[in-house]
């Protein structure tokens, strides 16, 4: 067994990673050990859903494999509509229009033992956790068998992540009991979803037929198995064309909702969508939404292409270019931004509101910009990568796979349409936000956070750190140990030691100063120029690290003649000492000297500049 000795270099790792290191769960080089284990589960699940009411019932069975070396005495499920319960626990005032009874439990048979009339002995509800209690030992290498069925009613407006957008129109998510994850690092995840955080969630299999009334078309995530029962010939030809197509193909069109001509028979249509090896499974609906689809041709063989549609009401706005861009933003994002291919071979863009992102599906409301458009669009369809890909801790580590994706396709973003989010931006944003009590260390886990600073914590700060550490160890060094990171934790649960340690032996740069400071310590980023003396043409110059954080140093000097030279030092020379004494030649006589620049954070640029007032120096 290692033996863990603790460094000032380690001193950010948790001891319940040591602890999995010594169970060889994990190793110190960043790579799953010889006894990881990862727990999954199949669902199969029939739903009806009610559009009109909004009642939604369900019938699961699920087989969950203890590929644990552990014997199982419980199984923890989620039920996250509790969260409406009346008298639970939400972070954000909630509509008491919505408040209903919580999910309600019709039925529950665990390995063959009917639960129904016994569940307050051998189950417990407490907010958004249902616990069964097994009558036996879940051993490792074993599995059981649950079937459970449910109830409960929709919100009839919209919510976060999910609800009602018009009538006829729903995005249903968080909507079936889900088994929690059991892992190496903390066992049962027994977090409670209050609407701010969000998930954690095993690689499962799905086989999900959804029942709704006719006349409403079904989006989901996998693969829809069954479009020859439900669409009109006219409109699986169009679907087959998009095959072939350059175009972006129109599936369902003004015209055919008008004339309702897209469907085919009568009566309620069942849906079906199988998917495999995937964290979560989520829905959405409409009777008079538009439906496009254009093909992302990954490789000159077809092989890797990937479907991105787009569902919307007519007059959405830009949402008729959503298809299109989401093409290009899968293919930017596999071949540049991060160099990975896509994963999935389809995604839709659903037009609710917010933006969330879920496997193969997106929810995100329409924007009056087109700019603003491309970014939402392509953060939530770069999620793909961070948690879905790599299977990040949500509820501890959000800032992982938020910052990735904040960061990593600005280079998209960029190459679509440049005037919206830059790293300008990003760092003027991180600036209001730095060094104040709301600015936490990126250690502390993301369900202790709130408000602006969760946001703070989760997007902002991560994706400015991340951009420092590619300043840190160049640009394609970065890329290529996220790649790495990905190959080796792809279908896996990662942490951020596994994380930083790949990006350490990628790189082989000495980060471990780095990274203690920028992710798991309080502070911010604050450089000052100090003394200033010349000799001839020779400059000395003081340059203070007041604040804790280490930046890169750019000197930019003002000449009389209206000229600039710029000078930059690494980040590096600031990992032993605060006090940096520069000299330089100077060509002519200077106006002033001044510190940063907008890609460079920095709290107080007040003491960043030395003027001279046009005078000889």
């Amino acid at each position: 067994m290692p033996v863990f000795k603790h460094t000032t270099a380690q001193k950010f790792i948790p001891y319940e990673m040591i602890q999995a290191i010594e169970k060889n769960t994990r190793t110190y080089n960043g790579l799953p050990g010889e006894a990881y284990f990862q727990n999954h589960a199949d669902y199969s699940m029939q739903v009806k859903f009610n559009p009109h009411s909004g009642k939604l019932s369900g019938k699961t069975d699920i087989t969950y494999f203890n590929e644990s070396p552990d014997s199982l005495r419980k199984v923890v499920m989620r039920l996250y509509q509790n969260s409406n319960k009346k008298g639970g626990i939400r972070d954000e005032e909630t509509d008491p229009e919505v408040i209903h009874d919580g999910v309600i439990i019709r039925a529950l048979v665990v390995n063959d033992e009917d639960l129904i009339n016994n569940l307050g002995y051998r189950t417990r509800t407490e907010g958004t956790n249902f616990t069964i209690y097994l009558k036996e030992v879940l051993v490792s290498g074993s599995s059981c068998t649950i079937h459970i069925e449910w109830e409960f009613i929709m919100p009839d407006r919209p919510l976060k992540r999910y609800g009602k957008y018009d009538e006829g129109t729903y995005f249903v998510s968080l909507w079936y009991p889900q088994v929690a994850v059991y892992d190496d690092i903390d066992g049962w995840d027994e977090t409670q979803y209050t609407g701010t955080h969000e998930f954690y969630n095993d690689f499962n299999n799905y086989r999900v037929a959804i029942t709704v009334t006719r006349g409403y078309m079904v989006w989901a995530t996998g693969l829809w198995q069954n479009p020859q029962e439900i669409l009109s010939q006219e409109v699986l030809d169009q679907l087959s064309y998009t095959s072939i197509s350059e175009e972006t193909v129109h599936i369902i069109t003004p015209k055919s909702l008008e004339s309702k001509n897209w469907y085919a028979g009568r009566g309620p249509k069942t849906y079906i969508y199988n998917a495999e090896n995937i964290p979560d499974f989520v829905f959405a609906l409409s009777d008079h939404y538009l439906w496009d689809v254009s093909i992302a041709r990954m490789d000159p063989d077809s092989i890797h292409n990937v479907s991105v549609s787009a569902a919307y009401p007519e007059g959405a706005t830009y949402f008729n270019k959503v298809a299109e861009l989401g093409k290009d933003i899968v293919q930017h994002l596999s071949e540049v931004s991060y160099g990975i291919s896509y994963p999935y071979p389809a995604v839709t863009v659903f037009k609710g509101e917010g933006g969330m992102e879920y496997p193969m599906m997106v929810n995100n409301g329409a924007r009056f910009f087109w700019n603003a458009t491309v970014y939402l669009t392509m953060h939530e369809i770069g999620h793909a990568f961070f948690p879905f890909l790599t299977g990040i801790n949500e509820h501890k580590y959000s800032w992982i796979d938020e910052g990735l994706t904040t960061y990593l396709p600005l280079e998209t973003q960029t190459a679509l349409e440049s005037n919206y989010y830059t790293v300008e931006h990003m760092i003027s944003t991180y600036n209001l936000m730095a060094g104040t009590s709301d600015d936490v260390p990126l250690f502390v886990s993301a369900y202790l956070t709130r408000g602006n600073v969760y946001k703070n914590y989760s997007y902002i700060r991560s994706a400015v750190a991340f951009y420092m550490l590619e300043n840190y160890i160049g640009r394609d060094t970065f890329r290529m140990a996220i790649r790495n990171f990905v190959e080796n934790w792809q279908y896996k649960h990662p942490t951020p030691y596994d994380l930083f340690t790949i990006i350490k032996n990628t790189s082989q740069r000495d980060i471990d100063w780095f990274v203690d400071l920028w992710f798991y310590s309080f502070g911010w980023p604050d450089l000052a120029i100090g003394d200033v003396t010349k000799t001839g043409y020779t400059v000395k110059m003081e340059v203070k690290k007041v604040g804790l954080l280490p930046v890169p140093v750019l000197v930019e000097l003002d000449y009389l003649s209206g000229d600039k030279e710029y000078i930059s030092f690494p980040v590096e020379l600031w990992k032993d000492k605060d006090i940096l004494n520069l000299t330089f030649m100077i060509e002519d006589e200077l106006e002033s000297i001044k510190l940063g620049s907008q890609q460079i954070p920095d709290k107080n640029p007040l003491n960043n500049s030395f003027i001279i007032n046009g005078t000889k120096f």
